[in-house]
């Protein structure tokens, strides 16, 4: 198992980013990368880690990312309750094009009722401040790394480039991991052309009347290719539909800014 000297998380920071990079990059199992990963948090001050896949996790699959020490509470809502959907922190993600604090969500997407709820659950648990690094492959589903729950809240964003180079080795390594040291696309395509043309024009706050309109599709064919969607995302209402092909990597984000008239 990859060992770290405690004489070492004394150096400076950039120093010992580099020192993990090497770590993570040697990591040969779950185990290891668990127990790096524990050290690092520690370092930063933070007590709670994540690296997960945004995905239904429960059942366990072994071709997803999922290694994490976290409230247990916390963790049974979003996964267990599969929840992760309305997280403002995974929704955060599909917006930020880098690490982001937590305490910086409001700027960077529209904070309601719901995600207040879930904030303040957080905070009761031990979360008050969080470091998340949203995770990119052309072609995969959506992931992060997350460092959360710190007693110096007031010190975290010095750790924002350190987590930003930590957390995209980490979940590399860690899809090094489940892999089985092979490259592999984990999420075959779900959506055809037609009902994927319907789930964009969603994203872009279209009617089913406008849909099939622009598409020249009947309404009723609208609808069902819609509810095939739902159904394939496991996908409860349209917010939900819309985030899911995101997260599954299936629906780019430029694709759903409404076009000019």
């Amino acid at each position: 198992m990859p060992s770290v000297s405690p004489s070492l998380w004394n150096l400076p920071c950039l120093a010992l980013t580099n020192i993990v990079v090497e770590e993570l990059r040697a990591t040969a199992t779950r185990e290891e990368l668990a127990t790096l990963m524990e050290a690092v948090a520690r370092e930063m001050k933070f007590r709670y880690y994540a690296l997960i896949h945004h995905d239904d996790l429960q059942p366990p699959r072994p071709d997803r990312v999922d290694i994490k020490d976290y409230p247990a509470v916390i963790a049974e809502r979003l996964f267990t309750q599969r929840r992760y959907r309305r997280d403002p922190v995974i929704r955060g993600c599909i917006f930020a094009d880098s690490a982001f604090l937590w305490s910086d969500l409001p700027s960077i997407i529209s904070i309601d009722r719901n995600d207040r709820n879930s904030l303040e659950l957080g905070l009761r648990e031990g979360l008050n401040e969080g470091i998340t690094v949203p995770y990119f492959r052309l072609g995969d589903r959506m992931g992060s790394c997350t460092f959360a729950g710190t007693r110096t809240p007031e010190r975290a964003h010095h750790f924002l480039g350190a987590a930003q180079m930590i957390g995209i080795f980490a979940f590399q390594s860690a899809s090094r991991l489940v892999s089985g040291n092979r490259s592999i696309n984990s999420t075959a395509l779900k959506l055809h052309p037609r009902p994927r043309d319907c789930v964009i024009l969603v994203g872009r706050g279209y009617s089913n009347k406008e849909i099939a309109r622009t598409l020249s599709l009947t309404p009723r064919t609208v609808d069902g290719y819609l509810t095939e969607a739902r159904r394939l995302f496991d996908a409860h209402d349209r917010t939900e539909l819309v985030v899911s092909a995101v997260l599954a990597g299936e629906v780019g984000l430029h694709e759903l800014r409404r076009q000019p008239e």
